[in-house]
């Protein structure tokens, strides 16, 4: 039976889109297409959800690898992509339903350290009961830790829990751990998918 919802964040609760990021910017189409490989293309913006690396420290690094012109992108996109959050439609409303229904709400995200400086203005945020943020724990999604991790922290049975994510590896990962698991597209497909599982909505 399941009891708690466990979901991803980005572009499941809000959007992360690098071209949403790089277009804030009067860029040519060459110079978009460089900053978006440099800071987030490479080794360090993985870096930055397993907490090895700040944000600040993933755009100190890029400016090392570009011309001046897009050294202010380059701090822009790496350490405030966050300004504004974009959240993702429908996914609110829904994480308030499922709350309202009783169901423990939880994060699971690969995510950086200022995780906890932007998660309040993601809208539902509020109804969470637990937040599992892989910079924090130095161990991301799909290792089978992270995933064991949040039983333990939250008292969780993974066989009384869904996951809801948008990376199909990430799935594996849960359904390695013995959660049920929700490939995620837009609220209202998820809206239906929690429903075909028994949860009342």
């Amino acid at each position: 039976m399941i009891k708690n919802i466990v979901f991803d964040m980005g572009d499941v609760l809000m959007h992360f889109r690098t071209q949403d990021f790089v277009n804030r910017y009067d860029l040519t189409d060459d110079e978009k297409a460089l900053l978006t490989d440099v800071v987030f293309g490479g080794a360090d913006w993985a870096l930055c959800d397993w907490g090895y690396l700040t944000e600040e420290q993933v755009a100190e690094r890029a400016c090392k690898k570009l011309p001046e012109k897009l050294h202010e992108a380059a701090w822009g996109c790496a350490a405030h992509w966050f300004e504004p959050v974009i959240p993702v439609e429908g996914m609110a409303d829904l994480v308030r339903r499922i709350k309202e229904a009783g169901y423990g709400l939880y994060l699971l995200s690969n995510a950086g350290h200022h995780h906890k400086d932007y998660w309040p203005h993601v809208p539902g945020s509020e109804y969470f009961d637990g937040v599992l943020a892989s910079a924090y724990i130095k161990v991301v999604k799909p290792q089978p830790e992270i995933y064991h991790m949040l039983f333990e922290k939250f008292s969780l049975d993974p066989k009384e829990c869904v996951f809801i994510d948008n990376s199909n590896i990430n799935l594996a990962g849960a359904a390695l751990c013995g959660m049920e698991t929700l490939h995620f597209t837009s609220a209202k497909k998820l809206l239906a998918d929690l429903q075909a599982l028994g949860i009342k909505l």
